[in-house]
């Protein structure tokens, strides 16, 4: 008897559980598969409030504005654009939206008050700067006084006029939301 041509097998170190056997018994195949149906199924499930919360932030993606640089570009649709000479590009945005429109015009209105006033500031400025030499000391006081208050005062009208920008750009984004195009 000769055994001289034979390798002796070695013994696995893995658990009892893992090791290979010729065939798989039908009750682990039964469980493997069961475990991979379920797997799957639960991953590609989507309740119908996932379906609506998922189409709602696409509208509101597509839809919605955000206005940035001091109302000179906004944003719709993960682009930027310019607001346009005069905010022209911006105003059309807000044409479907008759609140968003009126908060909108009155931004405007406080807008062009605010310039008015950057204008009369800069200018009562320079002219007390021209009153600094001879006589006229007092006068550049009263200039310059005037300049400071005028300045102050656009401030106040400044940070009314964005406020109501952003009023009218939260109208305008619920409108785009709610409306029935949606």
């Amino acid at each position: 008897m000769t055994t001289g041509n034979r390798i002796p097998a070695k013994k696995s170190t893995l658990p009892p559980i893992l090791q290979l056997r010729s065939k798989p018994s039908p009750m682990k195949k039964l469980l493997i598969l069961v475990l991979i149906l379920s797997g799957l199924c639960t991953a590609k499930a989507q309740t119908l409030q996932d379906f609506r919360r998922d189409s709602l932030r696409r509208a509101y993606d597509r839809e919605t504005i955000f206005v940035f640089a001091n109302g000179t570009r906004f944003a719709k649709g993960g682009k930027a654009y310019p607001s346009g000479l005069g905010q022209r590009n911006l105003q059309k945005e807000f044409e479907f939206s008759p609140y968003g429109m009126a908060e909108y015009r009155g931004y405007r209105k406080l807008k062009n008050i605010s310039s008015i006033l950057t204008v009369a500031s800069l200018g009562t400025t320079i002219v007390g700067l021209t009153q600094i030499g001879g006589n006229r000391g007092r006068s550049y006081w009263a200039w310059w006084g005037a300049g400071i208050a005028i300045g102050l005062g656009n401030g106040m009208v400044s940070g009314m006029a964005n406020n109501r920008l952003q009023q009218a750009v939260w109208i305008r984004n619920r409108d785009a939301l709610t409306s029935p195009a949606n």
